[in-house]
């Protein structure tokens, strides 16, 4: 089964704010640019995905609809209860995106039954509404999801008369896993549907495609040729954003970067690991006419791989007066931590101070502790700012219901 959350940003808002439903709302994408989350009803008033928010706002406010920033902290942490959920309830899950995952069923009987239960059971205790898809394959099981959010929100794709009709009806490029240069070599071919796609001899695919795509015919056949993935720990983490004003300012600089190596840091102790280096990247306005352009980034390698908050702090002072240029305006920066490994099997250096070392960590464990516990910065590094700063424009942010203690809902 794919059990896939229907419109998830703003079934996400809707829990906490009833006012919502029923109304035509969508959610804008960083600094309120582009819609990337509608609900049903916004998508019945004709507002495409993508669409700028200064090209809808009027069409919007004519039908007593509403616009909202992208809230991440509350999407995040529903997707967490979600997946925690999924994870309890079954044996083999694959979370394949915040607001999906593939989940294996070890039985056929009163499978349909089954999916309607798992349904009703997340709406009530998360409180999102899914649409679910049900196949003897992964790819299948896309397609089968697909129909589901358009009829009936549960859909299952097993009947060999069934697959061959839907098939017929489903251009290549809306299979998974197929891109627009690949469906267009395939069209030049001959093969336009997934029926068609399925029916081509395996070799010929091989020949013309690579393993991947025969893979791809072969689940469409009833074959399955990918199995449910355990997500594997991320090689680097990423931390990075753009300012609503352009930076002239060392010290200004180094404490936004500040901010996003604490957010990285956290992700990284987070899945128990180390990094043995940074690389801090900063870059200019480059619609900018009136300041020099310049972008540049310096990796520094640690000593001793580490998650210590602290350690990449200072590396980010080092490397980033080797790249700053005074005459320069900044308008984005970020922080890249990479060489991960598990902090319980990496190599050691043997000139480390190893009892420094489970200091260290005891002191990161302490201070994540008292901010999860305490809420959000409860204590912080001197050199951030002593209140949070969001880099981004989100002038219709929702509170973080789930995530600060100072946006509880309040119930009268």
């Amino acid at each position: 089964m794919l059990i896939d959350c229907d419109n998830f940003f703003v079934s996400c808002e809707r829990i906490f704010q009833p006012l919502l439903k029923n109304r035509p709302i969508i959610v804008l994408s960083n600094n309120d640019g582009c819609v990337v989350s509608r609900s049903a009803e916004a998508k019945k008033i004709g507002i495409p995905m993508c669409a700028p928010y200064f090209k809808i706002k009027e069409i919007l406010k004519a039908n007593n609809g509403i616009a909202l920033s992208s809230n991440y902290e509350l999407y995040a942490d529903i997707s967490e209860r979600m997946m925690a959920f999924l994870h309890n309830t079954f044996a083999e899950i694959e979370p394949y995106s915040i607001d999906e995952a593939f989940v294996k069923i070890p039985f056929k009987n009163n499978i349909f039954t089954t999916a309607s239960e798992i349904r009703k059971e997340i709406l009530k205790q998360i409180g999102i509404p899914v649409s679910i898809g049900i196949a003897p394959t992964k790819t299948l099981c896309k397609i089968a999801s697909h129909i589901a959010k358009q009829n009936q929100k549960i859909y299952q794709l097993d009947n060999t008369e069934d697959i061959q009709k839907i098939l017929s009806q489903t251009e290549v490029s809306e299979i998974w896993g197929i891109g627009k240069h690949t469906a267009a070599k395939l069209n030049f071919m001959g093969i336009f549907t997934a029926l068609e796609l399925k029916n081509t001899p395996n070799k010929l695919i091989r020949e013309g495609f690579g393993i991947t795509l025969e893979k791809t015919a072969m689940e469409l056949n009833g074959f399955p040729c990918m199995e449910i993935e355990t997500p594997e720990t991320q090689k680097s983490i990423i931390s990075s954003g753009s300012f609503e004003t352009e930076i002239n300012s060392f010290e200004q600089l180094e404490q936004n970067l500040s901010e996003f190596i604490d957010c990285a840091c956290k992700r990284l102790r987070k899945q128990n690991s180390l990094a043995g280096s940074i690389t801090i990247e900063i870059a200019s306005n480059r619609f900018s006419s009136t300041h020099p352009q310049y972008n540049n980034f310096q990796t520094i390698n640690l000593p001793q791989p580490s998650n210590n908050t602290a350690c990449f702090l200072t590396a980010m002072k080092e490397g980033l007066r080797k790249i700053y240029r005074r005459e320069c305006w900044y308008k984005k920066a970020g922080v890249i931590l990479s060489c991960l490994e598990n902090e319980t099997s990496g190599q050691l250096n043997w000139l480390n101070d190893g009892y420094k070392q489970k200091k260290e960590q005891k002191l990161m464990n302490a201070f994540d502790a008292i901010n999860n516990r305490f809420g959000n910065r409860s204590i912080f590094f001197a050199i951030q700012n002593n209140k949070p700063k969001n880099y981004l424009k989100r002038e219709f942010k929702s509170p973080s219901f789930t995530t600060n203690w100072n946006e509880l809902l309040k119930v009268n």
